[in-house]
């Protein structure tokens, strides 16, 4: 299986589009999720019409794909205790 075989380049664009993403407690959160949302979509198609080209881009932005709903998944799920 190719994600298999390629699973290290799958890490590596979760870890560099994980350090891309805005930070929580941005003022500006709400623009530079979508920037960085747009962003990852281009990049998709983008790399989607490379496929049988350079699949190495395809599986970079499949990894970017799992950070961004990591991404989503950490600003919406809180978990908080109470004393």
């Amino acid at each position: 299986m190719e994600l298999m075989q390629n699973s290290n380049i799958v890490a590596l664009g979760f870890l560099v589009w994980v350090f891309i993403a805005p930070r929580r407690n941005s003022s500006r959160y709400g623009e530079l999720f979508l920037a960085y949302m747009t962003s990852l979509l281009f990049s998709l198609v983008g790399s989607s019409e490379l496929l049988m080209v350079k699949p190495v881009a395809f599986f970079f932005t499949i990894g970017g794909v799992l950070a961004f709903f990591y991404v989503v998944v950490r600003k919406t799920v809180r978990i908080g205790l109470r004393k």
